[in-house]
């Protein structure tokens, strides 16, 4: 019987932020991030074509991170698609890992306001290769656990995660086939406060326009404040950037009137060093968003089989770099996400300090008016120009 391996991704956001960064950015760490962004906007266009107008929601920090991780373990053409599939082949393979490692350190610095990590979860018959043991651990910081039956290894998965997730993701997994051998799981939490927050007095119920028939009520937040923003004019879409106190920012990116398509058939990584350079602060905004939570899943499978990962969930898979034998396959690896975002963030209570300055003498300049009352992106990009922890597309802010 061939040994089948199973891998799961468990993964979470909160309320949007991370941490404070040290010296000068390394340039492979640039060429990281930047993979990272084209991975995100490449997954989300095909999980659109694939499941139509619905909300989406994804780290594309997680799964990059934990497919780099097996494809230590690869190797020929299974290895070559995980990194073209990827997108990180303009960074020699020998550094991937490396890069990870630093990553992960700076993720989790103190101050950080996020948790990133892996474990894998081993059956006790099985031997896994010393090297891909080590490797994983000392780059990757994988915590290793062993299991005996594959509903107890279940059992402490879910655990395991609901802790790691502070209970935001509580059945990574449903069960596990027998014949799973291997678990892996890369999970990131992250929760922090806004830099302004929304005071929740003027949060108002208001329409949103999910497309030309449908509408929704939903609870719209309101913000007056010297936000970073810029109107792309060649992308037709307004981005305004909501800092957070830790450091981390979430863009919210607004088409204009019926340019959704467009806007998501062209961003690439490309748009997103463009819109870094063009932020400015200006005059003041107004502000309208919703408030809103989100969870979303992917069989990982059928997407990233799109995007030209195909052997490692087959039977051409040589994933003989982790036991040594060329038996294995991937047979599930799933992903979830979730996603508040509310008036303050999470901690209430110590933040409704009012933002008082910032005014130009002269005549009154009127504020810009952003109502983010049609479908809508968003990212969470780690502080310091850091890669991006998460991307979503909101279309319908009422739905879970």
């Amino acid at each position: 019987i061939a040994m089948k391996l199973a891998i799961h991704f468990s993964l979470l956001l909160i309320v949007l932020q991370a941490h404070n960064g040290h010296g000068d950015k390394d340039p492979l760490q640039e060429k990281l991030a930047s993979s990272i962004a084209d991975f995100a906007f490449k997954f989300s266009r095909q999980v659109a074509s694939l499941q139509g107008g619905k909300n989406i929601f994804f780290s594309p920090l997680s799964i990059s991170m934990a497919f780099s991780m097996i494809g230590m373990g690869a190797k020929s053409n299974t290895q070559n698609q995980i990194y073209e599939g990827l997108g990180l082949t303009s960074i020699d393979t020998s550094k991937v890992h490396k890069e990870f490692e630093q990553l992960i350190q700076m993720l989790n610095s103190p101050g950080a306001k996020m948790d990133i990590g892996n474990a894998m979860w081993i059956k006790q018959s099985h031997q896994i290769l010393p090297k891909f043991s080590e490797d994983v651990k000392s780059l990757y910081k994988t915590e290793s656990f062993n299991f005996e039956q594959s509903s107890e290894a279940a059992e402490q998965i879910n655990d395991y995660v609901a802790k790691k997730t502070h209970g935001k993701i509580t059945k990574a997994v449903e069960g596990l086939d027998p014949k799973t051998i291997m678990v892996l799981v890369n999970y990131i939490y992250f929760k922090d406060d806004w830099k302004y927050p929304f005071n929740p007095k003027l949060t108002h119920k208001n329409f949103f326009f999910i497309d030309e028939r449908q509408t929704v009520k939903v609870d719209m937040m309101k913000n007056t404040e010297h936000y970073r923003y810029f109107h792309d004019e060649a992308l037709s879409c307004w981005v305004v950037e909501l800092p957070h106190k830790g450091g981390a920012a979430a863009w919210f990116i607004l088409p204009d009137e019926g340019k959704l398509k467009e806007v998501e058939d062209a961003m690439g990584e490309e748009t997103l060093s463009k819109w870094r350079r063009s932020l400015k602060r200006g005059k003041e905004i107004d502000l309208f968003l919703p408030k809103f939570s989100m969870s979303a899943s992917y069989n990982l499978n059928n997407v990233l089989s799109r995007l030209g990962i195909t052997d490692v969930f087959s039977g051409n898979a040589d994933l003989s770099g982790i036991t040594g034998s060329s038996d294995l396959t991937i047979t599930k690896a799933t992903h979830e996400a979730v996603l508040d975002i509310h008036e303050e963030g999470s901690e209430a209570a110590a933040v409704t300090t009012a933002q008082i300055g910032f005014k130009s003498l002269g005549p009154p300049s009127v504020p810009i008016e952003l109502i983010f009352d049609k479908p809508f992106f968003l990212t969470i990009l780690a502080p310091n120009d850091g890669p991006m922890l998460f991307f979503g597309k909101v279309v319908n802010p009422a739905r879970k």
